[in-house]
């Protein structure tokens, strides 16, 4: 007899939701986390008397009936946490060079907004909108579809933009709707958020991250430890068993029995595991290699990691809302010109100058949410870096790599904080705290793959077949959730957890 019906390895969004669907059937679950703390890139952390989150910065389609809501409340958990609206009239500021652009919350107000900044470009936005209403549709359609090539060649009939787009570049539509720099660097503003400029990302991500926000962004009080917190405790009042510090370094199966062991010496048995662990550690090193098949070892090997990102993490005593620090995201570019600029801040040399870069203020967005003591803010810096020029410490422990190291990243930490004064001046003279972060940090705290920040990059290559949609990796009870299924982001990553969830809940029950 089997210790668990399902064993859950890794408590990141995706770990957290399957679990959490699972218990709330009635199955026995274990969840296994590798560090002392749960959560992955939910999990935030504290440092004199400053709470800085990790991972979750906003989040789309939140209002009651909208489709994450409804994933959070098929799993009980959707007034079990508050979330802050951000401004309606402006919560993301894209800010090429001089000219600013803000993303304010509905469709219409969109549609709008564009026409006012690009008043010359009305047929180029409204071809482009016609597109994203039908990608939109066809998406939403597509998790109904039934498998096998028979189901997916009447969904392509049925939605032939999908047929159209589905393997191109985001780039390759933006061209088809205007040839104005500016408006095709509104569209693709966001990039950021999924990691790719547009001449490298899947049309579909981006799609679909821009309709995530159409309807608003939201944060959660208490920040990304309180969403991460309404999970466990849903966890722990339905029986399920979590255990941290337990690194899983081998799954087995035997007849129809799993074995999973950690670092320390510990086995658990199980009828189903399920890994919210990138699919290259998951199925390249973890899963006994005489069990995983040959089309899924060869398929593993051709992934590719998405980018890294180097993190500044700032306590500050500044009085940010007086500077014009609201609640509104900041992206900034230098020009209109992402393809150039994501080349820039990912080549393998440092760059001297960023050309893009991300602000946010949890302090600012949440005033009472504990993330600063009175009368001071906390500040997020983040921009993408490639791993090459930290690749000689990789392996090391985090906090133990060094003094070269230490002075490395504080040397890329200052030009990122000099780079963010444009926009919170003196900033590098009222740091009350700072911690850097680079690729390393993911790497070594949520088992990202070259520090990747999204799973698998989402290319069109690497997005539907090119990522593990299924679920499945041809072992029967071995599932995947996370960044490595539907997509990097935290609403992809939790209903991975929900549909996972479900499928093995009907195959536990089938075998009962």
């Amino acid at each position: 007899m089997t210790d668990y019906e399902a064993i859950v390895i890794g408590s990141g969004a995706g770990g957290l939701s399957s679990a959490l669907s699972l218990s709330r059937k009635g199955f026995s679950v274990l969840l296994l986390e590798a560090m002392p703390s749960f959560g992955g890139y939910l999990n935030p952390f504290s440092r004199n008397s400053y709470k800085f989150d990790t991972g979750l910065h906003y989040l789309g389609e939140l209002n009651k009936g909208q489709r994450f809501w409804l994933l959070l409340d098929s799993l009980g958990i959707a007034d079990k946490v508050e979330f802050i609206e951000l401004d309606p009239d402006g919560f993301d500021r894209y800010i090429f060079g001089d000219f600013e652009y803000r993303l304010c919350k509905g469709k219409e107000r969109f549609r709008e907004g564009l026409l006012k900044a690009f008043p010359k470009e009305e047929r180029g936005i409204a071809k482009f909108l016609k597109v994203s209403e039908k990608m939109v549709k066809a998406m939403g359609a597509s998790t109904s579809t039934q498998g096998g090539v028979l189901g997916m060649m009447g969904f392509l009939l049925k939605h032939p933009v999908m047929l159209k787009y589905s393997r191109v570049p985001y780039q390759k539509l933006l061209d088809e709707v205007t040839s104005d720099k500016g408006l095709q660097s509104v569209l693709s503003a966001n990039w950021g958020t999924y990691g790719l400029p547009p001449t490298r990302a899947s049309v579909i991500i981006a799609m679909g991250v821009l309709n995530h926000y159409l309807s608003g962004a939201h944060y959660p009080r208490g920040g990304s430890g309180a969403f991460r917190d309404a999970f466990l405790n849903a966890l722990w009042s339905h029986g399920a068993d979590t255990k941290n510090n337990s690194r899983v370094v081998r799954i087995d199966k035997i007849g129809s029995e799993f074995s999973v062991e950690t670092k320390s010496g510990e086995t658990y048995t199980a009828r189903t595991v399920i890994s919210g662990v990138d699919p290259v550690y998951t199925l390249g090193r973890m899963v006994n290699s005489k069990i995983v098949p040959p089309k899924i070892r060869k398929k593993v090997k051709l992934l590719r990691p998405s980018i890294g990102a180097f993190y500044a993490f700032i306590g500050t005593d500044l009085d940010l809302p007086s500077m014009g620090i609201t609640d509104a995201n900041v992206h900034y570019y230098d020009d209109f010109d992402s393809n150039r600029i994501y080349d820039s801040i990912t080549a393998s040399r440092l760059p001297e100058k960023f050309a893009g870069y991300f602000i946010t203020s949890p302090s600012v967005k949440d005033p009472k949410g504990g993330h600063a003591p009175r009368n001071h803010h906390t500040v997020e810096i983040l921009t993408f870096l490639g791993y090459g020029p930290f690749e000689k410490w990789a392996g090391s422990p985090s906090m133990k790599r060094g003094e070269e190291y230490e002075s490395l990243k504080k040397t890329v930490g200052q030009r990122l904080v000099k780079a963010a004064e444009k926009f919170i001046p003196n900033l590098s003279e009222h740091m009350t705290y700072v911690e850097y972060a680079t690729p390393l940090s993911n790497e070594y705290w949520v088992n990202a793959v070259r520090g990747g920040c999204y799973g698998p990059e989402q290319t069109p290559d690497q997005v539907g077949p090119g990522r593990f949609t299924t679920f499945t990796a041809g072992i029967e009870g071995l599932f995947l959730v996370g960044a490595g299924t539907l997509g990097g982001g935290i609403m992809p990553c939790v209903a991975s957890g929900v549909l996972v969830g479900e499928k093995v809940a009907k195959l536990l029950t089938a075998k009962s």
